[in-house]
């Protein structure tokens, strides 16, 4: 058994003596023979069963002793945790219980200090329980000094919950200061709180430059002032933000990061903001240099092939720091050669113009969108989701049914699409391959039928013109329900 003394200057505020009511309780067993019942007793009993249930029930451990420490009660619920029952250890003495004579011995000392008067407090472990206890004295009717009485709380379950919740503080303290972002945590006025080491690394100041500082005055551009404002209002209304902006390092110079505030509460207390940054500023670069070489696909304004592989080994890069997956989505445009035959290259252009407006508002701004040549689109995305690729299939499906809808065309505007996802560890381009499209999608359709219907021409001079019509009128109905065709594979092809 090991115990630890509570100094008696730390005791600012004693409680009410119990010696009394432990006493009458103690002694209860040998009371004479019953008195009749006084009115002005009546709380005092009330209080003695409430005491008794509390030993009963709960693990507690209660005892007294005379002045030579030899034990004259024990009682309480506690005792069984420690394998005694109530009165085993009656008559013995407190040196036999404790197996020691030692005066320095934790629980020793304290009775000794309880019989030169004071009220002593200490914390100990005793046969695998921790207890808190409390040691005072008792004393007689003529004021003198008879004995000790002592109370000890099994602790045991609470100090195990506290230490757990201590090894899981550890666990998220080390999560902060590791994490790859730059994080700060704000209170409601946008103070800050708290900041990790990288956001250190990132802005230049320390934890104690940064505490209570205003997060906007510290590192929004004096240009920005209004939009940081506006961000940090927004995130106080409840509201989840992630944007891209420029943000101020300590020695003055702006840089691009990649934002994400989540609003967050703990307890009853006000509401606080939990605030990642990450450094887009390569990313930025390299999208400037890819415009200053026209790697711009000219027809709609994507990133052409080349800038799709400059671009996308970019972002693998960065998935792969921030451990995310990346989802490739390939996009056919279909029937583009029937649309060209048909209605000439112009109409052709527009739909290939329409599809890369379709996708830009399907996908983030964040994505990589690119046309890759002749009908053939391409688009890589940063996920964490597993239902991304769902969502990203039926936001295109959307915007295609939006568009057809929205946009006055002879033609109608159909999709091929197709997914597959990966980790961003150990993925290059070239192990990604493009789905192959079931027939309906590439042969059929009105496509298909025209194909169908040329060959027919070359191989069959006779076919009269009831049966070129006939003809005809397949590939407009073929048209009207080929509206968007999406193959979407979110596990891969």
């Amino acid at each position: 058994m090991r115990g630890k003394l509570t100094s008696p200057s730390t005791v600012t505020r004693p409680l009410k003596p119990i010696g009394d009511l432990l006493r009458r309780l103690f002694r209860g067993s040998n009371r004479g023979p019953a008195k009749k019942a006084d009115p002005l007793s009546h709380d005092g009993l009330d209080s003695e069963r409430r005491l008794s249930f509390m030993l009963e029930s709960v693990p507690v451990n209660l005892w007294s002793t005379d002045a030579q420490l030899n034990i004259t009660s024990s009682q309480g619920a506690g005792l069984n945790l420690i394998g005694t029952s109530a009165n085993d250890q009656v008559g013995m003495t407190l040196y036999e219980v404790l197996k020691t004579r030692d005066p320095g011995f934790t629980p020793l000392a304290a009775h000794l200090r309880a019989l030169q008067g004071e009220l002593v407090r200490y914390e100990t472990d005793w046969r695998g329980r921790s207890f808190e206890t409390r040691v005072e004295p008792t004393r007689g009717a003529d004021g003198r000094i008879s004995g000790t009485v002592g109370i000890a709380i099994d602790v045991t379950d609470r100090k195990s919950l506290y230490g757990a919740l201590q090894t899981q503080n550890v666990y998220f303290a080390a999560l902060f200061e590791s994490a790859p972002e730059a994080i700060a945590i704000l209170d409601e006025h946008d103070h800050i709180i708290r900041v990790n080491g990288q956001f250190t690394n990132m802005f230049g100041y320390t934890d104690d430059e940064a505490a209570s500082r205003n997060i906007n005055d510290l590192i929004v551009p004096e240009g920005l002032v209004q939009e940081g404002e506006n961000l940090t209002a927004r995130v106080a209304a409840g509201e989840k933000v992630t944007v891209e902006t420029l943000r101020r390092h300590k020695d003055g110079h702006s840089f691009w990061v990649s934002i994400s505030a989540t609003p967050f509460g703990v307890g009853d207390q006000p509401g606080r903001v939990y605030a990642m940054y990450h450094d887009i500023s390569a990313l930025k670069r390299a999208e400037d240099e890819l415009k200053a070489l026209l790697l711009v696909d000219e027809l709609t304004g994507l990133p052409n092939r080349r800038a799709f592989i400059t671009l996308s080994e970019q972002a693998l890069k960065l998935a792969m720091r921030m451990e995310r997956d990346v989802l490739m989505i390939f996009i056919d445009v279909d029937h583009l050669k029937y649309i060209n035959d048909t209605y000439g290259h112009l109409a052709g252009d527009r739909a290939l113009i329409d599809t890369a407006r379709v996708l830009r508002e399907s996908c983030r701004e964040a994505d990589i969108i690119a046309r890759l040549g002749g009908d053939e689109f391409v688009a890589l995305l940063t996920v964490d989701s597993a239902q991304t690729a769902e969502l990203v299939c039926e936001r295109i499906k959307s915007r295609v049914a939006a568009h057809n809808t929205e946009v006055d065309r002879p033609f109608e505007l159909s999709l091929s699409v197709g997914a597959t996802r990966s980790k961003a560890e150990g993925t290059s381009l070239t192990s990604w391959r493009r789905p192959t499209w079931p027939s309906t999608s590439k042969s059929g359709g009105a496509d298909g039928l025209k194909q169908h219907r040329d060959s027919t021409r070359r191989g069959n001079s006779r076919i009269g013109e009831e049966r070129q019509r006939s003809l005809i009128a397949r590939e407009s109905l073929a048209r009207r329900h080929t509206r968007c065709v999406l193959r979407c594979c979110p596990t891969g092809w």
